[in-house]
């Protein structure tokens, strides 16, 4: 897993071969950063299932002010605990072992924000739409800004959502990337 852009381009990332885990290719990562172009600054960043964290340290790469990975699964969190003393950014790094919709209830209560959310649910287990609609029952007390969901291309998912609404989507075989402007106001 490299690097594509920023500081850390070129940086040869810890790769985990977990059988449940599908991480984002560099192709989908690229075209990702290349539609959010530098949005991403300064920001803070939600990366949900995260995997082997490729989505998060592109961002802190191109200038995210810190990432926070949630991720269940015990050996992705300590690749990705790896990568960030690799890159020594563990100062801009939070990872969090649990359930992301149990995160999503914990990080309400305690009123943090995120500007950004990537999301990268598992396939064929109904996870995506269920995550877009947790995330439009957040907005009343969250200020996120972006959702960039990557999703099995045949999920049907709503243009809009109470305060979410469907700004494009790119396609890349099997993956679709649907990209959501969340209005909080």
């Amino acid at each position: 897993m490299k690097i594509i852009s920023g500081k850390f381009k070129g940086c040869v990332l810890k790769n985990l071969k977990v059988s449940r885990t599908r991480p984002t290719s560099q192709k989908v990562r690229k075209a990702i950063f290349d539609v959010l172009g530098n949005v991403i600054e300064n920001k803070s960043i939600l990366d949900l299932f995260s995997g082997t964290g490729s989505l998060g340290f592109e961002a802190l790469s191109r200038g995210a002010k810190n990432v926070t990975f949630v991720e269940k699964n015990k050996q992705c969190l300590k690749m990705i605990k790896d990568n960030a003393r690799f890159l020594k950014v563990t100062d801009n790094c939070r990872l969090a072992a649990q359930d992301v919709f149990a995160f999503l209830d914990f990080s309400l209560q305690q009123k943090q924000n995120f500007q950004i959310i990537f999301a990268d649910p598992p396939y064929y287990y109904g996870l995506t739409e269920k995550l877009l609609h947790k995330v439009s029952s957040l907005l009343v007390n969250a200020k996120f800004e972006i959702l960039v969901l990557e999703h099995y291309k045949k999920d049907i998912l709503p243009h809009r959502v109470n305060g979410i609404e469907l700004l494009q989507i790119k396609k890349y075989g099997d993956t679709f990337v649907s990209f959501y402007l969340i209005n909080s106001k």
